[in-house]
């Protein structure tokens, strides 16, 4: 449980610094971004490297709670503080809108997808290693 609030706590720090970091141009037009790139390197590469390890630590997270909830469905005992910490690292993730709105939202998506591809129910598990 202490890991999953740690991979919670990294998780927000590391989405707040992703949107923090990136360029934040408004409108987004793509000669302004990718002049900033150009011109700074180092903000995007910091900001991307954020990224990929908020989008780890949250996406786990929110593959877990989908797991917990499927779980809990099929009356096979889901753990109610997985949901918990899902919701509330969605909820960290909506926290950063207001920093940074097309940030927050590619962050959001990129958790959601990494999430999504780190579930396999445990059906899918089972066929896999009978074969």
């Amino acid at each position: 449980m202490l890991r999953k609030v740690f991979r919670l706590v990294i998780g927000l720090i590391s989405g707040y610094l992703s949107v923090s970091w990136m360029t934040n141009v408004i409108p987004l037009h793509s000669g302004e971004f990718t002049s900033d790139t150009i011109l700074n390197p180092a903000g995007f590469l910091a900001g991307t490297m954020a990224m990929a390890v908020g989008m780890y630590m949250m996406g786990g997270l929110i593959g877990e709670g989908v797991k917990a909830v499927q779980s809990t469905i099929k009356r096979d005992g889901g753990s109610v503080s997985d949901v918990l910490l899902a919701i509330a690292g969605l909820d960290g993730i909506l926290l950063l809108l207001p920093l940074g709105g097309w940030q927050a939202a590619v962050f959001f998506v990129f958790c959601l997808l990494y999430g999504m591809m780190s579930f396999s129910s445990t059906e899918d598990k089972d066929k896999s290693q009978k074969q």
